[in-house]
């Protein structure tokens, strides 16, 4: 069973459990799990690792300032990130998620990171419905999936 590394950029906790969500999901079938706020990510923590799960917010229709920053930390480390590392994507919105998506999809993209069928979108005000999502989507993460 793989590592999956789960990160988040949350400003009111919604976000983060969600995150919370997919990481018990992915340990319920026996992945070891890691769940880092994304201020304390470097590309060191992409070592050794199967999947990475990100959960963002979404404000003003696009990415989260601390998801952007995260990426730009990233890219300086890109040269440590093994290619074909698996990403799975959580958006907790209020509004359409295609421009967080397109930006989060075309970054992973130069980072070598291959982003798995299905990524999650959660309407704030529907939180507990999303948790059960973002669980199933650890789950299929820690699978392969």
């Amino acid at each position: 069973m793989s590592k999956i590394l789960v990160v988040y950029q949350s400003f009111g906790g919604k976000t983060k459990s969600l995150a919370e969500a997919a990481a018990a999901g992915a340990s319920s079938v026996g992945a070891e799990t890691v769940i880092k706020e994304v201020s304390a990510v470097s590309a060191d923590d992409f070592s050794g690792i199967g999947g990475v799960i990100l959960a963002t917010t979404q404000p003003f229709q696009s990415m989260a300032g601390g998801t952007k920053s995260l990426f730009e930390r990233l890219w300086m480390g890109r040269d440590k990130i093994k290619k074909g590392i698996r990403l799975a994507i959580i958006i907790c919105h209020m509004n359409d998620t295609k421009p967080t998506e397109d930006s989060i999809k075309a970054i992973a993209g130069h980072l070598g990171l291959e982003q798995v069928a299905g990524g999650l979108t959660v309407k704030v005000d529907e939180i507990e419905a999303g948790k059960e999502s973002a669980r199933q989507l650890g789950i299929a993460m820690a699978q392969g999936g």
